[in-house]
């Protein structure tokens, strides 16, 4: 892997948010048609060669095993010329964890090319970056690992831009052996995509400049300006400041911002970090005169393949919001929010996940693959946790069931890919999961609290029913695997604990016209009995009146709601829902969903953004039927036109491709 290379650092020592610049010279007599780069750093790099940036915010957050992380290849052939070449490092280590990367208690750059004879050790030169520094207060959230971006450009004017480093200015590295990085996996998914300099139009009220993005996205702000030196701008997004969800309203959590001590003359910055939002504000004090602002876009590297268009513009609005959410709640990890945690949670994934397998390419699928993988290998024994990688990791059973059911992340990726080895890895740590449930005699669960006993947000929640629903359906997604492996190991256990369950539930819970443990009524728990297969057909017209009645769910668990009305067949009874539910977010001023379908907490949130699923599925009728895994009906889709009938008229489609 890396034969002849070893990992260094400027020396040896600790230093949270630290940043160092690697140099490397060579001479290159002929080039070839492909050059392969291999990288790891711990935690963050951009590479430069010849003065061109290579790559944007490359390195994936460790874990990719247990005390393992990841390594990058690149293919530099093109930035190579003949004679004299040179590459930066610019590498970020952040000395701290969050929801979605893990604490590393030493700094690190390895890298190897074997056509150029490139390795990493004593002969690299580097230079700590000094113009960095910690800001004092109003630091990002705990959620999530990093640190402002503070610079002051006083201190160290040869690293205002990486390609000014030369060797003249650096030292010789510290070097240290494989600890306590382990072994290093290849990175699995696609280097983040990355524009060139969007120079932008802004508006000036007192000293603050504001620019307005053309939709929510990840960036990275740059000005130009011209200052007396000692004076201070900050910049920060529409987004910096974000309220928790349902049931933490009251606590306000920062993202990150950058603030930046000019030097005297003109002088330009640009963040090695990524922000979120609709605006970038500059706050620029008195004396300092604005030459040029503006941005550059990243994100994962994927394309949007499917587009739906009807002649209800308030649908297609709420179609777009869905390809919106979905696309800025994806990096280095699928995550709930890109401003408040990052935090990879395994009910939004399963979420995600059918969106990804109809509006996404296959680059899509391959992140889709990663977070499987994260869920089943750093799996805490045999529980079954979120968050992971990452040191925040939580076990929510009613999540992690989710995932492991026919309506979740990895059902929906096996459906899409008929990839066996999901299955064979998903199998037994599934099963064993299961097995953490104790049962009675009746058919009972015992409930298990995990680290929250959580199911929905917001109100009227049946914790009782919703735990045996998502449970029931987990089993039958294990018979399922059991079934495609033609393993039979566990045969006895699934079907004793499917037959406890089918043959009590009904009769436990069916009152009234709906399933309930107590006295509330829930749209969720009676929207899950129906897609877990445990409400029988001639109970369908009394929960199509609950799920019509009662608005207890979230946009999380609308999501099942809104299925199990078309899986009964009321399509035009979930349009209604959907429409009305949704209107709110269709009509706000945003471009992406919010995380309830009244502002609480985050204007983005990825589990909201099911609808973009129920129309294509349900009413284009490209049908993935996830929980039998039939691959049959889909096809490759470049446009689905949707024309909504009204009064008695059906919904119908029509399909055009190469639009």
């Amino acid at each position: 892997m890396f034969k002849r290379s070893e990992w260094i650092w400027a020396d040896a020592g600790l230093r949270p948010n630290d940043r160092v610049n690697f140099i490397d010279e060579f001479i290159c007599e002929s080039i070839p048609s492909k050059v392969c780069l291999k990288i790891a750093t711990e935690t963050k790099y951009w590479l430069f060669i010849n003065g061109e940036l290579a790559v944007f915010d490359g390195g994936l957050f460790r874990e990719s095993l247990p005390g393992q992380g990841y390594f990058d290849e690149v293919d530099i052939a093109k930035y190579l010329r003949r004679g004299k070449n040179e590459i930066i490092w610019h590498v970020w280590y952040f000395g701290n964890g969050g929801r979605n990367n893990s604490f590393c208690a030493r700094a690190g750059l390895l890298y190897e090319c074997t056509e150029l004879g490139l390795f990493s050790g004593s002969h690299t030169l580097c230079e700590r970056d000094v113009g960095y520094y910690t800001t004092e207060r109003d630091n990002p959230s705990f959620l999530y690992g990093g640190h402002n971006t503070a610079y002051d450009a006083r201190k160290a004017p040869f690293s205002l831009c990486p390609c000014l480093l030369h060797a003249a200015h650096a030292k010789t590295v510290g070097r240290y052996g494989d600890e306590p990085w382990g072994m290093l996996q290849k990175r699995s998914v696609p280097l983040l995509r990355f524009s060139d300099r969007i120079p932008c139009t802004y508006t000036v009220c007192g000293r603050e400049y504001t620019v307005e993005l053309e939709r929510a996205m990840q960036f990275s702000p740059y000005f130009v300006v011209e200052a007396h030196g000692g004076e201070v701008v900050g910049v920060r997004s529409d987004r910096y400041e974000v309220r928790g969800g349902p049931g933490d309203t009251g606590n306000v959590y920062f993202g990150h911002r950058a603030e930046y001590v000019c030097r005297e003359g003109v002088q330009e910055f640009e963040m090695r970090d990524w922000i979120f939002g609709e605006k970038i504000i500059f706050s620029v004090p008195e004396g300092v005169k604005v030459l040029s602002l503006g941005y550059r876009e990243s994100g994962y590297d994927c394309k949007v393949t499917a587009q739906f268009r009807c002649d209800d513009e308030a649908v297609n609005a709420l179609f777009q919001k869905c390809v919106n959410t979905l696309l800025v709640c994806m990096r280095e990890n699928y995550m709930d929010c890109p401003d408040r945690e990052r935090g990879q949670w395994i009910g939004d994934v399963s979420v995600q996940a059918p969106q990804v397998i109809y509006l996404l390419d296959d680059n899509a699928k391959a992140l889709l693959r990663k977070a499987i993988l994260d869920f089943l290998r750093l799996r805490k024994e045999d529980r079954l946790v979120g968050n992971v990688p990452g040191d925040n990791f939580t076990e929510l059973p009613g999540q992690s069931l989710n995932a492991i059911s026919e309506w979740g992340m990895i059902s929906s990726y096996y459906a899409a890919t008929k990839e066996k080895e999901i299955l064979q890895l998903a199998f037994e740590p599934a099963v064993r999961y299961l097995a953490l449930w104790k049962i009675d005699k009746s058919g009972k669960l015992q409930p298990r609290k995990g680290d929250w006993y959580w199911f929905d947000h917001l109100y009227n929640v049946d914790a009782e029913v919703l735990e045996h629903c998502w449970y029931y359906s987990a089993l039958r997604f294990a018979r399922f695997m059991a079934k495609e492996l033609k393993n039979k190991k566990y045969d006895a256990f699934l079907a004793e604990r499917m037959q406890l369950i089918e043959s009590t539930f009904h009769l436990r819970y069916w009152k009234d016209g709906r399933y309930a443990s107590g006295d509330v009524t829930d749209d969720r728990a009676n929207a899950m009995a129906v897609l877990a297969g445990l409400c029988p057909p001639e109970c369908f017209e009394s929960v199509r009146y609950v799920l019509l009645s009662v608005f207890n769910s979230s946009t999380y668990m609308e999501n099942y709601v809104l299925t199990a009305l078309c899986e009964m067949g009321y399509t035009r009874d979930a349009f209604v829902r959907m429409m009305s539910r949704y209107q709110p977010l269709i009509r706000n001023e945003n471009s992406t969903l919010w995380e309830d379908f009244y502002h609480l907490g985050t204007k983005n949130h990825a589990w909201s953004g099911a609808p973009a699923t129920i129309l294509i599925r349900y009413f284009a009728g490209v049908k993935l039927d996830f929980s039998l895994a039939d691959t049959s009906a889909i096809a490759p889709l470049n446009s689905l036109y949707c024309e909504i009938g009204q009064g008695e008229k059906h919904i119908c489609v029509r399909k055009e491709k190469g639009k």
